[in-house]
């Protein structure tokens, strides 16, 4: 391996930088200040706001866990794997949040149609058929990182079951789609924004978090 300081840091002006700026471009769309639709005492603009943070916290999170356990074994030497997978499974779920979002932001953009519904379901099935796969065939421990703390999980097959079948990288294709499937079914012009946000930030946490981190735990395997 190569510094570990400059490998921990390797890709993130790309990645996290990349995603700050996808942030303030989304923000400068959004237009939520008419909008007094609210849910639990937080307004439009702080659902909007809630369900773009939650992304960028939670690749900020990855970032820290998966390359100062490859280089420092820092998490192992802490929390450990268990309270690394807790948390990050906390902030899985709290992007749910931005399913609140597409109902205080209710057709916003149009007015949905039987045609928008139908078309969201097309989205939708690809997506849930990708977490089916990832609990039966993937396991979501390792869909969480556990080849970055546990050596047997490097020498495990790559998955070529399920949805797997047709691409390897399903999660990043099909899954981080579903916001989509809602924006649509929804017709919420924030819900588009966090989509979009959403999608082009996860292949940059591919290409510059992941992929840099896959040459050092498989190495040639790749």
């Amino acid at each position: 391996m190569e510094n570990k300081l400059s490998f921990f840091f390797k890709g993130q002006i790309w990645h996290l930088g990349g995603t700050i700026i996808l942030f303030y471009i989304g923000f400068q769309f959004a237009d939520l200040e008419n909008n007094t639709n609210s849910f639990l005492g937080f307004n439009a603009l702080n659902w909007f706001l809630i369900a773009m943070f939650i992304p960028l916290i939670h690749q900020i999170y990855v970032w820290i866990c998966w390359r100062s356990e490859l280089c420092w074994k820092s998490v192992s030497n802490t929390i450990g794997f268990k309270g690394y997978v807790i948390l990050f499974f906390i902030l899985i779920i709290s992007r749910l949040s931005a399913i609140v979002l597409c109902f205080v932001d209710y057709g916003s953009l149009y007015k949905p149609s039987l045609i928008a519904w139908i078309i969201s379901i097309i989205i939708f099935i690809p997506g849930a058929y990708t977490m089916y796969s990832v609990k039966k065939y993937f396991g979501f421990l390792r869909a969480a990182g556990a080849d970055h703390f546990y050596p047997e999980y490097r020498d495990m097959p790559f998955e070529k079951r399920g949805i797997f079948k047709w691409t390897p990288n399903a999660m990043y294709v099909f899954a981080i789609g579903i916001p989509f499937a809602f924006a649509i079914a929804t017709g919420s012009k924030s819900m588009f924004i966090v989509a979009i946000y959403t999608y082009i930030s996860i292949w940059l946490h591919y290409y510059f978090t992941e992929k840099e981190d896959f040459k050092i735990i498989y190495g040639k395997k790749l």
